[in-house]
Formats: C-alpha cells, sequence, structure tokens
C-alpha cells in the first residue's frame, strides 16, 4: 500500500464493533480500510475444545436478538453458531436482600431465546472470517501514532512512519480511545466505585439456560449459561461486580473460599460450585463522550460511551451505533454525499445519543436502588418486582425492548 491511498472510510479497531461495521460499509460500496493492532493468523485461531472451565475465555457477551440480526446480515452469525454459543431462554432476577423477583421467559414473546451468551473471541474470529471474503482492506498488526485533519480528509499515521487518508474515519478503538483524544472530544466520566469479577464456573445443577442475576446492597452478581462441544449444560461466566473494598476482599481469598462465599451470594440456585476458572478483576467506570463526531470523525461502541455491566447491554448499544451508522451512510450514499457530510453525522449522533444516555440512566438508577438499604426503598423495589413479575404485557414489552425487537 502506497502512503498516497485514499480510502473513503477507514475504521481504527477491529473488535467487535469496528469489525462489523467495516463489513457493512464494505457491502454498502465504500472504499473501506480497517486498522487493528492484532495480526490476522492470531484472530482467526479456532479456540481449543473445552476441556475444563479454564478454556474458556473470561470475556463473554449477552447478545440480543437485533444484535445477531445485524451479525448474520454480515455473514457473521453462521460462524459464531458453528462454535460454541449457548442460547438463554429464561433470565431470573432477584433482590437478595427482599422477596422480589421476576421472571421471563422466551415463549412468552414467541421468540426462540431471549439471546446469546457468546465469547467474545469468538464473535471477532467470526467477523474476521466475513472480512477474509470481502473488499474491506484489512490492514493488521498496525499500530496507530497520530490522527489529524487535513482539508477535506483525515490523515492517519502508523507506525514505521506509514500514512493513509480517508473521507471519513471511525474510531472504534475502546473505553480509552486515543483517536477520541486526537479528535478533541472530551468525556463526561466518573468512578462507580466498583470492580467487576468475572471467571467461569462449573455448577452441580443445570443452568437450565437461564440467565441468573442477584442484586444485592453491595453490587449484583450474573450467572450466564455457557455451553460446550459436548453439551455440558453445569458451565456458567459469571460477572460479580463488587463494591471495590469487597471486590478485593473476595479477590484475596483462596479459590474454596471464594466459591463458598460465591455459592452463598446466588443462594445456591445452581447447587454447589464444583469447580473455577483464574478470576480477573477490573474497575467499572461510566464514561460517555459529550459529542461522537467532528469534521470526518465519528466514535461508535465503547470509544463513544462505556457502561455498568449489571444489564450485559455493553456489546448491544455498539451493534446499535453500529446499526444507525450503517444505515445513515447509506442514505449518504444514496444521495451522493460524502461519508464525512456534516448534517449525515449530525443525524447519527442524535439517534444514538438519546438512546444511549437512556440506557446510561437506567442503569445507574437500579445500581442506586439496590446499594441502597432503607426499609421503604426496599419494600418499594420488592414490591415493585413482584408486581411487575405479575403483568405479563408490560413485562413482555420491556424484555422485547431489551432483546433489541421494539426499535
Amino acid at each position: 500500500m502506497s502512503d498516497s491511498k485514499v480510502f473513503d472510510i477507514l475504521v481504527v479497531g477491529g473488535g467487535m464493533t469496528g469489525t462489523a461495521l467495516a463489513l457493512g460499509l464494505s457491502q454498502q460500496g465504500w472504499k473501506t480500510g480497517l486498522i487493528e493492532a492484532g495480526e490476522r493468523a492470531a484472530l482467526l485461531q479456532d479456540p481449543a475444545p473445552v476441556q475444563s472451565v479454564a478454556d474458556f475465555e473470561p470475556r463473554v457477551s449477552a447478545i440480543s436478538m437485533a444484535s445477531q440480526q445485524l451479525l448474520d446480515s454480515l455473514g457473521a452469525w453462521e460462524c459464531v453458531t458453528a462454535g460454541r454459543h449457548c442460547p438463554y431462554q429464561g433470565m431470573t432476577v432477584w433482590d437478595g436482600d427482599g422477596t422480589g423477583r421476576i421472571h421471563f421467559e422466551a415463549a412468552e414473546l414467541q421468540a426462540r431465546a431471549l439471546g446469546t451468551i457468546v465469547e467474545n473471541r469468538s464473535i471477532v474470529r467470526a467477523l474476521f472470517a466475513a472480512v477474509e471474503g470481502s473488499a474491506v482492506e484489512l490492514i493488521d498488526g498496525a499500530q496507530v501514532t497520530g490522527s489529524w485533519l487535513d482539508g477535506d480528509q483525515r490523515g492517519i499515521e502508523l507506525a514505521g512512519g506509514r500514512k493513509l487518508s480517508a473521507r471519513l474515519v471511525v474510531a472504534a478503538d475502546g473505553a480509552h480511545s486515543r483517536m477520541r483524544q486526537w479528535a478533541g472530544l472530551p468525556t463526561r466520566e466518573w468512578d462507580y466505585d466498583q470492580q467487576a469479577i468475572v471467571c467461569t464456573v462449573r455448577t452441580s445443577q443445570s443452568h437450565r439456560y437461564t440467565a441468573w442475576q442477584r442484586f444485592s446492597q453491595t453490587g449484583p452478581l450474573a450467572f450466564l449459561p455457557l455451553a460446550t462441544e459436548t453439551g455440558d449444560e453445569n458451565v456458567c461466566s459469571i460477572v460479580w461486580s463488587q463494591d471495590t473494598h469487597e471486590a478485593r476482599r473476595l479477590m484475596a481469598l483462596d479459590d474454596a473460599m471464594f466459591t463458598a462465599e460465591l455459592e452463598r451470594a446466588i443462594e445456591r440456585e445452581l447447587g454447589v460450585v464444583e469447580a473455577i476458572s483464574k478470576r480477573f478483576a477490573f474497575p467499572l467506570r461510566q464514561r460517555h463522550a459529550k459529542d461522537y463526531i467532528a469534521p470526518g470523525f465519528a466514535l461508535v461502541g465503547d470509544a463513544a460511551h462505556t457502561i455498568h455491566p449489571l444489564a450485559g447491554q455493553g456489546a448491544n448499544l455498539g451493534y446499535g451505533d453500529v446499526r444507525v451508522l450503517m444505515e445513515e451512510l447509506l442514505k449518504a450514499k444514496s444521495a451522493g454525499l460524502s461519508p464525512a457530510n456534516e448534517l449525515v453525522l449530525a443525524r447519527y449522533q442524535r439517534r444514538r445519543k438519546g438512546e444511549n444516555l437512556t440506557m446510561m440512566a437506567a442503569m445507574e438508577g437500579f445500581k442506586q436502588l439496590f446499594g441502597r438499604d432503607e426499609l421503604p426503598l426496599r419494600w418499594i423495589r420488592n414490591a415493585g418486582m413482584r408486581w411487575l413479575d405479575g403483568l405479563g404485557p408490560i413485562k413482555n414489552r420491556i424484555a422485547a425492548e431489551a432483546m433489541g425487537l421494539i426499535i
């Protein structure tokens, strides 16, 4: 590739969001490049068959029906479902400090599943397999070292001095996006003062293809069902968000003591914990870019917003960004407009910013509601959960919106 090469659109970041966007834009006929720091061979590598809980990737996502439809349209979902994936038919949520409980069933929505739990690396692998047969120009093993606006084009410099240009650059380079910083887009952010503990466990009872979530005053615990090549129904990915001091205490325990705490926290809904993988903990921080766009530039996914994992909506919000940006850029192409047209990008920002902020506010509200122990609040939240569980149409509409079936 010569230094003078100019793309219509360059996507920086080949994760779950950026690769999906590059594929979609290429299908629309845009001359699209994808810059990724990882190596192509490693990204396409098949995961080893499961021999123990240690063989699962600790990072998983709950992919909604709307996100599945997007991945299917890109030619990636078939590859995802050819590997390990776990559609879940039920979701049970309850208050560990009270009697409130609510249960959702896919059958009540005339759906085959509420969503699918997939290891993140499996989604990335499926997307890169689709890239192999597409018109996307993959620039792998590349570190971006600078970005600038030059007239009606954006410049990108890679380690080693190579320079590329595009009419539109889209940053999908994660929560600590350097592209966002170079574009001068500030964020509003605050620390939750919590850490998320993630690992994989095997339980003595089947997960029953149900996602389980228990709220406590110090944070929520989720057991997300996983599937193995042999059909083992006793493996779950856990995401245990706890106040920082409590998370540190839990991480300092040995495996036997930690599993005992875990069993108590989930109230032995799935029996005893028979095996556990290595644990990881990462700090939780809410982050939202004040603007998603600048001249010749746009943000998607975690580069634009990060959210508390209690509802598992992070990946789906990113795919919502991809869907809307693709829609607006398709309109631009049909009208003969530049992908960097300011009105086109403004429509993308307007459509996504409100929805993302609404979801972030809702998650903050849930965290605050279950993080307080005053008796009146405890009574209200438990009575509210019991009331909602008995109202089928309203409860099912909430579930449908979370699945992305109502857009």
